[in-house]
């Protein structure tokens, strides 16, 4: 017996200890088993903050785009409007040279035609004036004939 006994405690032992190894292993594997259930729950909040800010970029990215397209489109309309402005600039401009030749045309012949005007009253003045002549003269004559005359009577 006392052998058998002592086989018996061995055994006993080897379970004992075979039984906390076990144990031991199982906390472990709850353990390990509860770290990996908060890191798959860590990934996927990993994943999920990665998809919001994945979809934002996108957001933010086609934002962009349309905003970068109406500023192309906003600096066209300048140009245009600027193109514009000059063929108009140049346009009155032209006008403007056009009737400053006009102006300075007539102001020309006005002056022309005042000239012409002048020198013709200034042709019927002196015939006239000559003419006032004459006939003052013509009048001293008629006076020293009347006067003549008068003292013949």
């Amino acid at each position: 017996g006392r052998g058998q006994d002592q086989e018996a405690l061995k055994k006993a032992a080897e379970e004992a200890a075979a039984e906390a190894h076990r144990r031991e292993l199982m906390i472990r594997v709850k353990r390990l088993k509860m770290s990996c259930d908060a890191e798959e729950k860590q990934f996927n909040l990993f994943l999920q903050e990665r998809e919001k800010i994945n979809y934002f970029w996108i957001v933010e990215k086609k934002t962009l785009q349309e905003k970068q397209a109406e500023l192309r489109n906003k600096t066209r309309e300048l140009q245009d409007l600027q193109e514009r402005q000059q063929i108009e600039i140049k346009m009155f401009q032209q006008r403007l040279k056009h009737l400053r030749y006009h102006e300075q045309d007539e102001i020309v012949e006005l002056k022309t035609d005042a000239e012409t005007a002048l020198k013709l009253q200034e042709d019927q003045h002196r015939v006239a004036e000559a003419e006032l002549k004459k006939d003052k003269r013509a009048m001293k004559m008629h006076r020293k004939e009347v006067e003549i005359a008068q003292d013949i009577f």
